[in-house]
Formats: structure tokens, sequence, C-alpha cells
């Protein structure tokens, strides 16, 4: 039964999609497959084509650079009243969370490199990662560089003691293990351990590499705790930045990084409005 929904609801949205595109001209073809490619998903890439109609009912001529004008203005219009930017710099601890494999601990790294480079901030770390002794060490070797101290958190006694021990800093980073965040118990845990509190803000860092249900189910399990914004990682191992787009707008949460590389701390980019429009439509000079 729950197979034969499945089928009915793909059959569904076919030919929703086929009566879509069937009310377009056909100059506008190319750029509405451009979207999908992108990975924008279709209510938006619907809303959008509807919005193109519109504009160039009248037109004798429609080219990619007008498309990508008015689909620029809607996207703005969507995004601009969520937070979009770095670190604040009026909180101590910076919670970073994710799950496995996302790439936490460099990304943690970068934006601390910047604290201390641009900031000239007096910064620490604590790390819960007590899972993975490859983790704990590479902090530490970050640290190291940065000569800032490092803090491990076995459990939340640990990690109250660390608190303390780094009371005199301008920030404290905290590397939060990553699990398998689908799991509810592993939230509650995490939820146990560490503070959410006014004096912290929280990120939770995704991958642009995996898929988007993934992401979304994810994101469910961490709506409990107070997600300040986004970060994606791994931007430079895709082609195609939609999947970014609709998950801020699905949860209406701002984005605070995305970064594009392994170098620390060059590979990352504090997130603005127009530079994330703009990189949606860098495929498009590919």
């Amino acid at each position: 039964m729950r197979k034969e929904i499945a089928d009915l609801k793909s059959l569904m949205q076919s030919m929703h999609k086929k009566t879509t595109q069937a009310q377009y001209p056909d100059e506008l073809f190319p750029f509405i497959e451009y979207l999908r490619q992108q990975e924008l998903n279709e209510e938006l890439i619907t809303t959008i084509g509807d919005e193109l109609f519109m504009h160039f009912k009248e037109a004798t001529e429609i080219n990619f650079s007008q498309c990508k004008m008015v689909t620029k203005n809607l996207l703005r219009k969507r995004l601009e009243s969520l937070p979009i930017g770095g670190l604040s710099y009026e909180r101590k601890y910076i919670n970073v969370l994710g799950p496995t494999g996302v790439g936490k601990t460099t990304t943690i790294a970068k934006m601390a490199a910047r604290a201390v480079l641009e900031k000239k901030k007096k910064i620490g770390f604590i790390t819960t990662d007590t899972y993975r002794i490859a983790a704990i060490e590479q902090l530490k070797t970050y640290a190291g560089l940065l000569q800032a101290p490092v803090e491990i958190a076995y459990n939340a006694t640990d990690f109250e003691q660390a608190i303390q021990r780094l009371s005199h800093l301008d920030l404290v980073f905290i590397d939060t293990a990553g699990r398998n965040y689908k799991e509810v118990k592993y939230v509650d845990d995490l939820q146990r351990l560490i503070k959410f509190d006014d004096q912290a803000e929280s990120y939770l860092v995704l991958a642009m590499t995996t898929k988007e249900k993934d992401m979304a189910n994810i994101i469910d399990q961490f709506n409990q705790l107070p997600i300040e914004k986004f970060i994606f990682t791994k931007i430079d191992e895709t082609n195609s930045i939609g999947t970014m787009l609709n998950l801020m707008i699905k949860y209406n949460k701002g984005l605070a990084y995305y970064t594009n590389g392994q170098e620390v701390p060059e590979d990352i980019e504090e997130a603005d409005l127009e530079a994330v429009l703009n990189l949606f439509f860098q495929g498009e000079e590919k």
C-alpha cells in the first residue's frame, strides 16, 4: 500500500509538472530546466515560472539574463527577512552541531582562526566528541596553531568545569560529537550535556553532498534546539546549491557560512545575501 501511495504521488507530481510546463512559452523552458538542475524545489520553480510568465507575457524576446534578474528579485524577497551573516561576537559560547562526516571540526577551526586573526579575540575550545580520538587530536592541532586552550568534556560535570576554566576568554567554540541525529536520543543527550542559553549561539552544520531529504530529517530532529543559522560545507563538491535555498526557506533559518575546501582558514565564506544569489547562478558559467 505504501508503494502504491508513493507511486500515485510521483504520478501526480509528474502530471503537475507537465501541466505547469505547458502554460509557459518555449523560450522559458531552458531557464526552468536550469532551476531544476540547481535542485530548487518544484513549488518554488512554479512560483518563479509564473512570475516570469507574467513579466514577459508581452515580450517579443526572452533571454537568460532577464530571467536571472527576475528570479534574483523573487529569491531576494524570500530570503531577505532571514538572518544572514557570521558570528555576532556578542555571545561567548559558540555551539557547533551536526551529524558525522560534515566537517564540523575543520569548520570550527576556520571560524576560530578568523576570530583570532581578524577580530583579535582570545578564544578557547571545548570538545564533547570523545567518540573519535582523531577528532580530539585534530582540534588540538588547530588549537596549538592558534595558541588556544582545549578542554575535553566526557560528561556534563566535565563541561561545567571546562566552562569555568575558560571563563576569562572572549569566545569558546564547542565542538560536539558527530552522531546519527536522525535518532532523537542523541539530540536529547546533546541537550543534557551542553548549554543552550542566552550566552550561547548555536549553528547546525550540514554537508551539501547529503541528500536534501536526509538533511531535512536531521533539521527536524534539531528543531527543539535554538539553532541560529545553518552552515553548509563541501559546497565545492556539488554543482547545485538549490538545496541550500530550499532548506533556508522551508525552515525559516538564516545562513552563517559556507565552506568550499579543506584549507584553514581560507576556505570559508561568511554568508552575504547577494553573494549567495550570485552563487546560485554560477552553474550558468560552467
